[in-house]
């Protein structure tokens, strides 16, 4: 990148303004050369400040350079370090201000490509994606299918299952927007990232069933489910299931009892009064949203043995 340039990308990031011709040539440069120091890095995170509501041809070249600058420019290739992962949070927080949509989408396009990424930037990413949510009072599809991008992530949180700081992210969202009008596709993700984390924690060796429990084959499917754990639906009266999930060995050995009850009578229709015992204790307040209701159909549909099971250890 030439000097001149440099004296450009310096300037804005000073003063926070830019010219026309400026820009123009900043969106030309970049595209063709990309970035290849911190400084240019940092420069450009400012002109994004300027220019992203202005040039609509900015945010992709500005998600592409920062994305290839961090993954291929910077030792060790397709990895970020957890000093990279430090250094990208900061110039996303610079200013105190909630991160752009470039910059969300940039992080998420950095989470699918790299090799492997500390967990803070998995974290900061579902965080920020919370924030918006919860500011925009909703859950769209399109943001559904971020949240479903930032789970899926293969160097995202780096766990085979949706664990306990992702769901407990889930169920905060959907506490701020329970009753909104979210698009229907918030509420299968919410209940199929739930319950994958509600299923592993509470296998005595979910090890044993990785290609069932894993949050790529839950949260890639989406559609109706039926059979969808049929490998491992039968076996909840086995070993420690539910241990994981009580203090109590005695509610334990109940919920085995009471999953074997319902496994016996799986085609027995579920009574009014079972439901609402299980859905008090589920919702707050004893509301029930639309997203907690999908997550209870859901794992009654694919295993009610599992899904009265867990309800006798709540």
């Amino acid at each position: 990148m030439d000097q001149d340039l440099q004296e450009i990308l310096n300037r804005v990031a000073e003063l926070g303004e830019m010219s026309e011709a400026e820009a123009r040539r900043v969106v030309k440069e970049v595209y063709e050369d990309g970035i290849v120091s911190r400084g240019e890095a940092e420069a450009l995170f400012r002109v994004n400040e300027t220019l992203r509501a202005a040039d609509p041809e900015w945010g992709a070249r500005f998600i592409g350079a920062v994305k290839d600058f961090v993954l291929t420019r910077e030792a060790p290739l397709g990895w970020v370090t957890d000093e990279e992962s430090n250094w990208l949070i900061g110039q996303i927080t610079q200013g105190g201000s909630r991160p752009s949509e470039d910059e969300i989408e940039l992080l998420l396009l950095i989470l699918r490509y790299a090799e492997g990424a500390p967990l803070a930037l998995s974290r900061f990413t579902l965080s920020a994606l919370s924030g918006v949510i919860v500011d925009d009072g909703r859950v769209s599809a399109e943001r559904t299918e971020q949240l479903r991008r930032a789970l899926y992530a293969t160097s995202g949180e780096a766990g085979i299952w949706v664990n306990r700081h992702e769901a407990t992210a889930l169920f905060e969202i959907n506490d701020a927007v329970a009753f909104a009008k979210n698009d229907p596709s918030w509420n299968d993700l919410f209940a199929r990232a739930v319950g994958n984390h509600l299923m592993a924690r509470a296998h005595p060796n979910p090890q044993t069933e990785e290609d069932a429990l894993s949050r790529e084959a839950w949260l890639k499917n989406t559609s109706s489910g039926e059979g969808f754990l049929s490998k491992i639906a039968g076996t909840f009266t086995d070993g420690s299931w539910f241990s994981k999930v009580s203090y109590s060995s005695q509610k334990a050995e109940k919920a085995r009892q009471i999953a074997r009850e319902v496994a016996m009578r799986e085609a027995e229709t579920v009574t009014a009064d079972e439901d609402a015992w299980f859905m008090r204790r589920l919702g707050r307040d004893e509301k029930v949203s639309a997203a907690e209701r999908a997550l209870v159909d859901f794992l009654k549909a694919e295993a009610p043995g599992f899904a009265h099971g867990l309800a006798a250890v709540a």
